[in-house]
């Protein structure tokens, strides 16, 4: 990928140092020396609490590790905190004090869960530049300590909006023939020892993740059972639950944080005009097909089956045209503004063509912020609520508790957060063009959406 306008990595020589350690920036780096890495780390964990206090339960979770095998640092969802020890000790303290931070905000802002069925990288991209531009407003720093990315003003955007961003500039490089000039990793590995073996040659990239590192990966190094990564992984997501409780409740000075984490209602609401006939065919035979393996109606003798043709001495039921409701999820998080009225013009689309009758929809961003029963032809102008985070937990969990649903459609761009337990309904996700191909929710079909070619 591309780093998108306005970005850049500043490495620690090419600005001034932080307002934070200005006086420490001078002191010359101690030896590479993991017990000294070990004990500097630790320090930083409780320092780290005076800036930002609602990361004390994270701080106090988090368990530091010493490992060549990462070039420089990262964190495991279970609040593993592994570093290079020769990272560290080109950091002076106010430095790998930032760095610690940005490594539990991505705790905080769940970062390992949410880039579940997105790619990891360019989700964790997203994340870097968005924290490490809260770091900057809340320290007053002046600079990305060891060659951080960095966009000004990333905070105030979602990652979702970031994240569409740097993938239109990868394609926009790659229709102009260009190779990416994207980093691989948040911190620069510039002059950093080989971290796969201490010897020379290549550092291999020990994730595909950044500096958030696979489950598989903490498992595969360190020998931890799955049970135990599970209640390590459940102590971590406790104390990012109450960290966002006290930030809410006023401890983070910046505000941008709330906004950014991807599980903010955004509270605003416009009417849109639905565009139809903007998806081709294929989508609708796959969703009618969908819909037919998930709702026909009862067996019936009023209508004979047309499968039973040329049988004599036999008359077979048919299935009996029932009228029913089609219940929809649409994401209405700001990731998905620009795709709302192509998303309203294909429910309608479908509604036409299936002879639906009535839908159920149900609105998300990060809450649920409309369920109403409408007719088809109503969703020709409508008003939709949201703009905010991106996380259909709360809609999907609210048709589960209704015993009458059976089947779902979520159109969504795939950049969300959904359950991780297993749903009582059939579920069938509609993604539009440009969204992820990398989306595996787990449960139910995935169908990505394509234009009708304009002539």
């Amino acid at each position: 990928m591309n780093r998108p306008p306005g970005a850049s990595a500043i490495g620690p020589s090419s600005a001034s140092p932080t307002a934070a350690g200005s006086a420490a920036a001078t002191t010359p780096a101690p030896a590479a020396d993991p017990a000294v890495a070990l004990a500097r780390i630790v320090r930083a964990l409780r320092t780290v609490t005076a800036p930002f206090p609602y990361l004390a339960g994270l701080a106090a979770t988090a368990r530091p590790a010493i490992d060549t095998r990462v070039p420089t640092m990262g964190v495991f969802a279970s609040g593993r905190l592994v570093a290079h020890p020769g990272f560290v000790a080109r950091l002076n303290d106010a430095d790998l004090m930032f760095v610690v931070a940005h490594e539990l905000l991505h705790l905080a802002l769940y970062t390992h869960r949410r880039a579940r069925g997105s790619d990891p990288m360019q989700f964790n991209i997203a994340h870097d530049y968005i924290i490490n531009d809260i770091l900057r407003a809340e320290l007053g720093v002046t600079r990305i300590p060891a060659g951080g990315l960095d966009m000004p003003g990333a905070r105030l955007r979602s990652a979702e909006a970031i994240l569409l961003e740097l993938r239109r500039a990868a394609q926009e490089a790659t229709a102009a023939g260009r190779t990416s000039g994207q980093p691989r990793r948040v911190w620069a590995a510039a002059g950093a020892p080989n971290a796969a073996s201490g010897q020379g040659g290549e550092a291999a990239d020990p994730s595909d993740g950044g500096d958030t590192l696979r489950d598989e990966l903490e498992r595969e190094w360190f020998g931890e059972d799955r049970d135990a990564q599970r209640e390590h992984r459940q102590a971590a997501e406790d104390a990012a639950r109450r960290a966002l409780a006290v930030a809410r409740a006023g401890a983070a000075t910046d505000r941008g944080l709330l906004a950014q984490m991807g599980i903010e209602p955004g509270g605003q609401s416009a009417s849109l005009d639905a565009l139809g006939g903007v998806y081709r065919t294929p989508a609708f035979l796959a969703v009618q097909r969908w819909i037919e393996s998930v709702s026909m109606g009862p067996r019936t003798f009023e209508r004979p089956s047309r499968r039973a043709h040329g049988m004599v001495d036999a008359v077979l039921p048919g299935r009996r045209r029932v009228s029913w409701s089609l219940n929809m999820v649409l994401d209405t998080s700001g990731s998905m503004s620009d795709e709302l009225p192509r998303a309203l013009g294909a429910i309608g689309d479908f509604c036409d063509t299936l002879g639906i009758d009535h839908v159920r929809l149900v609105q998300c961003d990060a809450a649920v912020t409309a369920d109403e029963s409408i007719e088809p032809q109503r969703l020709s102008r409508h008003r939709i609520r949201g703009y905010g985070g991106s996380d259909l937990t709360p809609a999907l969990r609210h048709l589960a508790a209704d015993p009458q649903v059976d089947a779902v459609i979520v159109i969504t761009d795939g950049d969300i957060l959904f359950p991780a337990e297993p749903l009582p309904y059939q579920l069938l996700w509609l993604l539009p063009p440009g969204a992820s191909a990398a989306f595996r929710p787990g449960q139910g079909r995935v169908v990505h959406l394509t234009p009708r070619e304009t002539r």
